[in-house]
């Protein structure tokens, strides 16, 4: 049998062997290197809210791998790859053959390049041990700065509050989740957030974080600053490559890949965050996935080329109702549909471009969202866009929505 060795115990890894399992593919025989327990990352920010207990969030106990007959090196750093005898060796000292490679290494979360980051109550979230650490903190803490209002620093900022930890969230742009929504959508969501407790700074950029050996307060690029006795830095991962670095591999911000998810070298592939496609790098849960499905059919035997994906977002935080999906903003060369209900507080989006959908934003009420993510992720007609479904008060009117370029838009209000 051949020798399948999988680094990353992580979500993409776990699901790549799930998927390789159940193709019946019983010619290899598998290693899995895993510096933590697997669970599933992407819930953290839920059990932190304490809408989810810490067991949810458990991806396979030990019993799975037994079952399936793989091996399983826990606790254990892969520190070199020798591509020329195909072997990884650990940070104990142990050697483990290959003859095909998968690296899921995953990401470490980015620190700002700030005078004092490294101050006592300046953390990031990202693992299992940062979650339990924040679980405690209103034991230790009063005012608490989220630095980034990206989807994790948003779900930790709710989950802090709910700590009963006075919360505000800094951010340099003027706008919440400026990347996944335009600015209504996010004007929206601000407004619901600060209903639930949170506040924010936007239009600031941390200059300094003040305070002897622990964390005092944040100093801002415009002289301004902010109580703050914990700092969370929420600003983004940074591929995992350093081994692939180290290894020969070619790297750019992730470990470059082709269309069949494989490195630089032939026997080595790479998936998840660490992997970069076509100029990509992906941190969601989505992208993972599909990478996690197309390696296993390549491994199997049935190559199947990966083009990329359009990631979806939604925000896990109770009360709140949103959803995004592909290009949100407009240019010159787009057309939209748009429908507010600002009683109901709803607000729906949809981008189109050459007469095809490529982007959707939904607020408020998410219910057509496996629908809007359907059209947009493979681009669909207009014509496939189900009108009656997702625009019902244009049905009660019995009219037609139509088209408008960007320069003259506008926005059709429901007022009933």
């Amino acid at each position: 049998m051949k020798r399948l060795v999988v680094i990353g115990n992580g979500l993409a890894g776990i699901q790549f062997i799930e998927r390789l399992l159940s193709m019946k593919s019983s010619r290899f025989e598998i290693t899995i290197i895993g510096k933590e327990p697997a669970y599933k990352r992407y819930l953290l920010s839920r059990i932190l809210q304490k809408n989810v207990a810490f067991e949810k969030a458990e991806l396979e106990e030990e019993d799975w791998y037994k079952e399936r007959g793989i091996r399983l090196i826990e606790n254990e750093v892969a520190v070199m790859i020798d591509p020329i005898s195909r072997h990884v060796k650990t940070d104990r000292g142990r050697k483990i053959a290959y003859d095909t490679l998968v690296l899921a290494t995953g990401a470490n979360p980015h620190v700002l390049p700030v005078k004092g980051a490294g101050k006592n109550g300046v953390m990031t979230f990202r693992s299992m041990n940062d979650c339990k650490a924040l679980m405690d903190a209103s034991k230790r803490y009063q005012k608490a700065a989220v630095i980034g209002a990206g989807i994790l620093g948003l779900e930790t900022a709710m989950g802090l509050v709910q700590q009963g930890i006075d919360t505000t969230v800094v951010h340099h742009q003027p706008n919440v989740m400026n990347r996944q929504l335009d600015r209504l959508a996010s004007e929206m969501l601000q407004e619901d957030l600060e209903k639930l407790g949170v506040k924010f700074a936007l239009c600031k950029r941390t200059k300094k974080i003040n305070g002897d050996s622990c964390a005092l307060s944040l100093t801002f690029s415009d002289g301004t600053s902010l109580e703050a006795d914990l700092v969370l830095m929420a600003v983004g991962v940074k591929p995992n490559v350093e081994l692939a670095k180290k290894s020969g591999l070619e790297v750019h911000r992730g470990i470059l890949v082709d269309d069949y998810l494989q490195t630089s070298d032939p026997c080595i592939y790479a998936i998840g965050e660490c992997a970069e496609h076509r100029d990509i790098t992906y941190g969601v849960i989505d992208p993972i996935l599909d990478q996690a499905e197309h390696l296993a059919q390549t491994i199997a035997g049935c190559p199947k080329q990966y083009r990329g994906s359009i990631p979806s977002t939604t925000l896990n935080i109770s009360g709140i109702s949103l959803f995004s999906a592909g290009q949100v903003l407009e240019t010159e060369d787009t057309r939209t549909y748009q429908w507010i209900d600002p009683i109901r507080h709803v607000y729906k989006k949809i981008v189109t471009l050459h007469g095809h959908v490529i982007g959707a934003i939904l607020y408020g009420d998410t219910s057509e969202a496996v629908i809007l993510a359907k059209l947009v992720s493979r681009l669909a007609p207009v014509s496939d866009i189900p009108s009656n479904q997702l625009f019902p008060e244009e049905r009660k009117r019995k009219t037609n929505l139509t088209l408008v370029p960007r320069s003259d838009q506008v926005s059709r209000t429901a007022q009933s």
